[in-house]
């Protein structure tokens, strides 16, 4: 293992530590699960270290960490950063130092560290979870603005924001992080949320009922007991693939552990702002070439997807005949299965917002066949290009 390993490693141990000493549940995030059950061995990136808990184990674990905390390392939040950005925790190496110039200084100590992900639950009403996710989606983007784009809906979340902060930023942070725990810690649905950059997770509670043991570099850690749709939820079903992924350092993260965070900052306090201002600067300059790419990659996929469809429209054209038969006999089984294809490029069609109906009877087969198996949401949704 190389330095920046072994200092995750051992941050992972103390957490380990202080989790079984509090009685506290935790498990690996997928990016360390799947090294620690299937590869034995360490990721190389030091950006990889993470952990999920339950938001109430979560906040156990902040108050238990206030009680011996340690001067080499450091447990940020919300609560204790008013610019830290975003509902989780992350528990750092002072001696380290893993910047991000997409992020700034969000991170008053950004050393190496572990970011701890809050299983949450959901609101009790529809109400209250839209004002959350808008308070939270424009503190996201005063804090962390640089790294992900947002959409149009997404930015008017700052206005309510920017209004709230003229009570004081360091309230505010204090205020979203009490107001997210008190109505998120209960979990009374099936499913728990995760909630990372551009995208939301949803886990079933039976998968955190059991957890194993297991070790990763010697060292033994916890993970959820059904670990392949843990990291099947979080990956695809290719998630063994990530075992053998290639190791590209990021051009825009400085790590050493030669020298402690706070050193680096007041050593390079002026350079560090020079970096994250030519970085925003040529991140914006870039936002021309990125909407250009986009389109390209949907031309492309357009280009595909109709090329698909005149493909299955001459499969279709062959067996018309059968169809029809199938259809005067009510063999709905069958019927299901021979469109089964047809059944799954409508709905690609219907996702890029056209309609897939290249012969009318074979159409109308499969209209009468969705309404006979019940399936009256994607019924409707075909009745409104009809």
């Amino acid at each position: 293992m190389n330095k920046e390993q072994q200092v995750l490693l051992s941050l992972l141990e103390e957490v380990d530590r202080l989790c079984t000493k509090n009685k506290i549940e935790y498990y690996l995030a997928p990016r360390l699960a799947v090294h620690a059950v299937y590869g034995d061995e360490m990721p190389k990136s030091p950006l990889a270290g993470g952990i999920l808990m339950k938001l109430s184990d979560m906040e156990r674990f902040r108050l238990a960490y206030l009680k011996e905390e340690r001067k080499d390392r450091a447990l940020e939040s919300m609560y204790e950063n008013k610019r830290f950005p975003g509902f989780f925790l992350r528990y750092e190496d002072k001696n380290s130092l893993c910047f991000r110039m997409d992020e700034g200084r969000n991170y008053e100590y950004p050393g190496i560290g572990i970011d701890i992900y809050p299983l949450r639950g959901k609101e009790s009403s529809r109400k209250l979870h839209l004002w959350l996710r808008c308070l939270e989606m424009g503190w996201i983007q005063f804090c962390d603005g640089r790294s992900q784009e947002f959409t149009w809906k997404e930015k008017l979340c700052k206005l309510p924001v920017a209004i709230l902060m003229v009570g004081g930023r360091g309230r505010l942070s204090k205020y979203l992080y009490q107001k997210l725990y008190e109505n998120q810690k209960e979990c009374k649905g099936k499913d728990y949320v995760v909630r990372l950059k551009g995208a939301t997770l949803y886990y079933p509670k039976k998968i955190f009922e059991k957890t194993r043991r297991v070790e990763l570099e010697g060292v033994s850690l916890s993970v959820p007991d059904a670990v392949d749709p843990y990291l099947k939820i979080w990956f695809g079903k290719g998630y063994m693939n990530k075992l053998t992924e290639p190791y590209i350092p990021s051009m825009t993260v400085i790590t050493s552990t030669n020298i402690p965070c706070r050193e680096f900052l007041a050593k390079y306090s002026g350079q560090v702002k020079t970096l994250v201002k030519e970085r925003r600067d040529q991140y914006n300059k870039d936002r021309k070439g990125r909407k250009s790419r986009e389109y390209l990659d949907w031309s492309w996929n357009y280009v595909k997807l109709k090329g698909e469809g005149v493909n299955l429209a001459e499969v279709y054209a062959r067996k018309k005949e059968y169809l029809l038969n199938l259809m005067e006999n009510r063999d709905y089984p069958r019927l299901s299965e021979e469109l089964k294809d047809y059944d799954k490029i409508m709905k690609k069609y219907l996702e890029a917002g056209e309609l897939y109906a290249p012969d009318q009877e074979i159409f109308q087969i499969y209209l009468q066949l969705l309404l006979a198996t019940g399936k009256k949401g994607l019924l409707n949704k075909i009745k409104k290009f009809s």
